[in-house]
C-alpha cells in the first residue's frame, strides 16, 4: 500500500497492490472408476412353470432351439486401481497417472436372479506432483445370492433358509499426504427364493 502526500495533503489516493505470487498445486492422478456388474436376462420365470420341468432348471420359454441351462446371475464388478503419486519433486513437479478402471462383471443370460450384478467401488486419488503417496484402490462389490427352489405339499414349510448377497469389499487406505482412500464396493444383491407347492 502507497501513500502520496504534498504539503500534508493527500495528492493521491491509496493504491492497493501486491507483488505477491502464488504458485497452485498440481492435483493428484485420479483413481479408475469401479467395474460394472453383469447384467442378467432369462426368458423362464421359474416360479410359473411346472414343477417337473424346473427340476431340469432349463431356459424352457426361449426362443432357442434348445433350452439353455439356468444360472444364477450376472458377475460382481472389481474395484478401480488407485491413482499413481506424483515424482515428489517440489517445483514443477509431474503428477502420476490415473488408476487402471475395475474389471467389469460378465454378463450371462439364462439367469434365475433378475437383479444384475453390483459394482466395484472407484479408486482413490492418488497425491499431487509434490507427493509420491499413491491412492487407496476400490473395494470389490459382493456376489449376489443364490438360488433356493423348494417344491412341497405342504402349506407352510417352516424351514429357515436366507440367499443374502455376499458383502461388499472395503476400498483400500490412502498412500499418505495428498492421497485418498478408495470407496467401498456395494452389496450383492438378495438371490431368488421360490417355494411351489403341488
Amino acid at each position: 500500500m502507497n501513500l502520496y502526500y504534498k504539503k500534508k495533503k493527500k495528492q493521491q489516493g491509496i493504491i492497493w497492490k501486491s507483488t505477491r505470487i502464488f504458485r497452485m498445486a498440481q492435483g493428484g492422478a485420479g483413481g479408475g472408476a469401479g467395474g460394472q456388474g453383469g447384467s442378467t436376462s432369462a426368458v423362464t420365470r421359474i416360479n410359473v412353470i411346472d414343477p417337473h420341468i424346473l427340476l431340469m432348471f432349463r431356459d424352457v420359454m426361449d426362443s432357442a432351439e434348445t433350452a439353455a441351462r439356468l444360472k444364477v446371475s450376472g458377475g460382481a464388478g472389481g474395484g478401480g486401481g488407485g491413482g499413481q503419486g506424483g515424482d515428489g519433486t517440489v517445483s514443477g513437479g509431474t503428477s502420476g497417472e490415473v488408476g487402471q478402471a475395475g474389471q467389469a462383471g460378465t454378463a450371462v443370460a439364462s439367469c434365475v436372479v433378475t437383479s444384475a450384478g453390483k459394482a466395484g467401488g472407484a479408486g482413490g486419488t492418488g497425491g499431487g506432483a509434490t507427493s509420491t503417496a499413491g491412492g487407496g484402490g476400490g473395494g470389490g462389490s459382493g456376489g449376489n445370492g443364490g438360488v433356493i427352489c423348494v417344491i412341497t405339499t405342504s402349506s407352510s414349510t417352516g424351514w429357515t433358509h436366507t440367499t443374502t448377497g455376499g458383502e461388499l469389499g472395503s476400498g483400500g487406505a490412502n498412500g499418505g499426504v495428498g492421497s485418498s482412500a478408495g470407496s467401498n464396493g456395494q452389496d450383492g444383491a438378495s438371490g431368488k427364493d421360490v417355494l411351489i407347492r403341488v
